[in-house]
């Protein structure tokens, strides 16, 4: 029996918390995956991030994202996760 987990979702354009989803675990995407969903403080469907505790792509991860303005205005990535990841490193060591 697959085991159920719970995915939490970001808005690529305001930040906040979306609804959370129920995942079985045979249906898990990759890190940092983005869904169209409907942000109830945007009113309008846009890019959600999933994020799950103790993964490779948390809250804190979206944040740093987020805040480092990797997300466009249609709410895809400028830079992949790993990219932006590694030029977030290079510019804070040097």
């Amino acid at each position: 029996m697959p085991k159920i987990m719970i995915s939490d979702f970001y808005c690529t354009q305001c930040g906040h918390k979306g609804i959370p989803i129920v995942r079985k675990d045979n249906k898990i995407r990759e890190p940092g995956h983005l869904k169209k969903l409907y942000c109830i403080y945007c009113n309008q469907e846009n890019n959600h991030v999933e994020c799950k505790e103790f993964s490779k792509y948390t809250h804190e991860d979206f944040l740093k994202e987020f805040n480092g303005h990797n997300f466009k205005e249609d709410g895809t990535r400028q830079l992949p996760w790993k990219q932006f990841l590694a030029e977030a490193r290079k510019e804070n060591h040097g």
